[in-house]
């Protein structure tokens, strides 16, 4: 059932139960991929910055920042996931699947954060790391130390700049989704409101900001 999957990541689990509860959205009940999640953003950090930081030996920690940022920003995240084909093996509630916009929802970017806390749970670092290595071969190989990293937020405020408008608000919203504290911000842009939802009140700005250039594009 999953060996395409494997076969994308280049793993296979050794407990089946583990991945199936990475594919298990929170929108399915208590047992779901929210813990997975959260361990897997902190194991992805770290093994972007360390390789990073072995790989550009003459860069400040700024840009190193700025850089980790772009490979592990929300749209990068869900662009992974939907390449390896996670929606199609996703569990989801019935009103989760009926998203009117679930290509342009969280789902993927969850899902691939959990992935990785999954696999980490039912091999080792080495192997988690291994994999995400193999994931990011390409986006790693093809940095441009020359490019500016700026991340969406300040992207789209030097766009209002440059066509004379004022920057934009964020109207943000703190809630509890379990243990878990989630933030949700929407900023209007013409004449659309843009919503999005993160862990802490920036990613949720950044992932509005992601959201408003996009339809720029």
């Amino acid at each position: 059932m999953y060996q395409k999957l494997y076969e994308q990541i280049n793993y296979s689990f050794k407990n089946e139960e583990i991945l199936e509860l990475v594919l298990s959205h929170k929108s399915t009940g208590d047992k779901n991929n929210e813990r997975l999640e959260f361990l897997g953003d902190a194991i992805l950090g770290a093994v972007i910055s360390e390789d990073l930081y072995n790989r550009f030996c003459d860069i400040q920690e700024g840009d190193l920042t700025r850089i980790r940022a772009s490979l592990v920003k929300g749209s990068k995240l869900a662009e992974k996931g939907k390449d390896l084909g996670i929606l199609s093996l996703a569990k989801l509630s019935k009103a989760a699947k009926n998203l009117s916009d679930i290509e342009g929802s969280s789902i993927s970017e969850t899902i691939f954060e959990a992935l990785i806390g999954g696999i980490y749970l039912d091999s080792s670092w080495h192997d988690v790391k291994r994999v995400i290595l193999f994931l990011y071969k390409k986006d790693l190989e093809s940095i441009n130390i020359n490019d500016s990293f700026k991340d969406p937020k300040s992207e789209l405020q030097e766009y209002l700049q440059s066509i004379g408008k004022e920057p934009l608000e964020y109207k943000c919203e703190g809630f509890h989704d379990g243990n878990q504290e989630i933030f949700k911000c929407h900023a209007s842009f013409g004449e659309r409101k843009f919503f999005a939802d993160g862990k802490s009140k920036k990613k949720a700005q950044m992932k509005v900001a992601e959201k408003i250039l996009k339809s720029i594009e």
